[in-house]
């Protein structure tokens, strides 16, 4: 295990060389070269019997996907990224994800396996000996009429990728205090997908997890941002907290039209928790909220704006004690703070920008093109960062266009970034 650990941290990804430095104030960033992790189209789901297209015709038969890509590294090293294949939309009626599998540190990724019964990014935690447990996206109901309790597969990883564990409904979120009905946008039959969902990190605090969500009750119109809590290792799930709702944000209400939804959670130095987390989809008007916890997640203060925004925020605080979000749209932002709760903020990087110095090829780079909302974009704006070594980070994100793909190679491509950052 030594010689493999020490394999992953000699790779060159994070070569000086290689290196673009960007200085923001008490921090030096270090952005590398990205890797493509896969390239694909997103194709159409047909309800109907139908002749293929020819493969030099398959282009045409598209779908915007919406890659939600996810990345997490098991405890022994290896990585792994998720994404969907699947077109966005909650009506589906069945989910699946694809996953490969780097043991060289994010340097090349294996083939792609599809068998993870999800759309949306799992959670991922670490357990045993070099497993990563995900915990799902998704929950339905238990029975037919029951909106206060939910299952879902339960998804372990083992040794390092090698090996996966599916148990169906091995997942259970009992005795939900308020009734949740179906998700928004999905359809009313028994069994199918609720309003209730995973999002964002789960943290061990004294033998428990204490995971992040959002929901949207029954007779609500928009979300609240939720702290959920097991004691048996993410196989049974309650509540815990609400960590944000509707009422509880500001009286400024610009760009907030959904609510406090996609969230990302971290641990701070001193042991209080911070959530920062999404309240609408009008692009840069629409910035992410933060709250904190000072009891393991039972309480929370009231949310302060953030100068970021828009979706599924992304946090990790690293070994120096830097603290990075990763969020965006339109466009892809990373954030940093030198500071320990993150009060204030150093400064951003347009990842975009550095993406596109690097790619030559214009079917690789990520360009502006009217999006599917009326917005300016060609990804997702969906991230997400791990951190390999000391003060090295991947950061994971997508290539997406939202328009139908202009010939065979306008695909969705996703990438790994290596980035690291040093206190000044």
């Amino acid at each position: 295990m030594r010689k493999n650990k020490k394999k992953f941290l000699s790779l060159d990804l994070f070569s000086p060389e290689k290196m673009a430095v960007v200085k923001v104030k008490g921090l030096r960033v270090s952005l590398g070269q990205p890797v493509q992790v896969t390239a694909q189209l997103g194709y159409r789901l047909r309800g109907e019997l139908g002749t293929a297209p020819s493969p030099e015709l398959a282009w045409r038969d598209w779908a915007f996907i919406h890659a939600v890509p996810q990345l997490a590294k098991f405890p022994g090293g290896e990585l792994i990224v998720t994404y969907t294949m699947v077109p966005d939309t909650n009506a589906n009626p069945f989910e699946i994800s694809g996953h490969q599998i780097s043991r060289d540190g994010g340097k090349t990724w294996g083939p792609r396996s599809t068998i993870i019964m999800e759309h949306q990014p799992m959670v991922f935690v670490a357990d045993g000996d070099n497993a990563l447990v995900a915990i799902p996206a998704y929950l339905y109901q238990r029975t037919a009429g029951d909106e206060h309790n939910f299952r879902a597969a339960y998804t372990r990883f083992e040794e390092g990728g090698r090996r996966v564990v599916i148990e169906p409904d091995g997942v259970q979120v009992v005795d939900w205090p308020k009734e949740i009905g179906p998700a928004p946008g999905g359809n009313t039959q028994v069994g199918s997908l609720r309003g209730l969902c995973f999002d964002g990190n789960a943290i061990r605090i004294g033998g428990r997890l204490i995971a992040s969500g959002y929901c949207r009750s029954r007779g609500e119109s928009l979300f609240s941002c939720v702290a959920m809590v097991s004691e048996d290792n993410g196989r049974t799930w309650r509540y815990l907290a609400t960590i944000a709702d509707p009422s509880c944000l500001s009286s400024d209400r610009q760009g907030v039209n959904e609510g406090p939804c996609e969230i990302s959670m971290i641990q701070l130095a001193d042991g209080d928790l911070m959530a920062v987390f999404r309240v609408g989809n009008q692009g840069a008007t629409s910035k992410l909220r933060r709250a904190y916890s000072h009891d393991e997640g039972r309480t929370w203060t009231k949310p302060d704006v953030l100068p970021a925004g828009s979706v599924e925020p992304r946090l990790l605080r690293i070994a120096n004690g830097a603290i990075l979000l990763s969020t965006g749209r339109p466009g892809i932002q990373l954030w940093l703070s030198a500071d320990s709760r993150a009060k204030c903020w150093a400064g951003e990087i347009d990842i975009v920008e550095h993406h596109n110095r690097w790619a030559a090829d214009a079917s690789y780079r990520i360009g502006p093109a009217k999006g599917l909302a009326g917005l300016d974009r060609q990804t997702t704006s969906y991230t997400q960062m791990v951190e390999v070594s000391a003060n090295r980070v991947l950061l994971a994100y997508d290539r997406s266009p939202e328009a139908a793909p202009a010939d065979v190679k306008d695909l969705t491509r996703i990438f790994v970034l290596p980035v690291e950052v040093q206190l000044e």
